[in-house]
């Protein structure tokens, strides 16, 4: 038996998440701004987003998650957590030592460049805690769906 491998190219003509689905309006309503994010992050995914520092996303269960970031180096006060909008901003900026500099070094691995890495939240998600222990900034988050927006049954008269 033969096997043939295909290499799948994107079309170079498909420049927006509409082209891939053009008719967004005639089986969704009210998600505007559910595809401007998607818009948004496949802007920012062809512009070539940075992967450092690395970091892990993980679902906890149905509600909860946790993002957890390798910052080695960093302090405390050198990290900036944000929410604003929806979006989950990770900052971090070395403070540079005048006595530490590059003296001293034969091989610096320990990568201290600054760094910003946005998260898109969906709505009703929350930061629960963050927190910095060997390396690793952990941010948890949960899903708060309010009672008026969970499923209910309708009763058919």
């Amino acid at each position: 038996m033969a096997y043939t491998v295909v290499k799948n190219e994107r079309p170079s003509s498909l420049s927006s998440i509409t082209d891939y689905f053009p008719n967004l309006e005639a089986w969704s309503v009210g998600f505007d701004r559910e595809w401007r994010l998607l818009e948004e992050m496949q802007n920012a995914l062809m512009g070539g987003t940075s992967s450092y520092p690395p970091y892990n996303i993980k679902q906890l269960s149905e509600d909860n998650y946790k993002i957890e970031m390798a910052v080695a180096g960093f302090s405390k006060s050198e990290l900036r957590v944000e929410l604003h909008n929806n979006q989950l901003t990770i900052e971090g900026s070395k403070q540079i030592n005048e006595d530490s500099g590059t003296s001293g070094f034969i091989y610096r691995g320990i990568a201290g460049r600054q760094f910003r890495q946005t998260f898109a939240l969906a709505d009703h998600v929350k930061v629960v805690s963050s927190g910095l222990r060997d390396g690793i900034l952990t941010i948890e988050l949960e899903r708060d769906l309010p009672e008026e927006k969970k499923p209910r049954q309708i009763e058919i008269n």
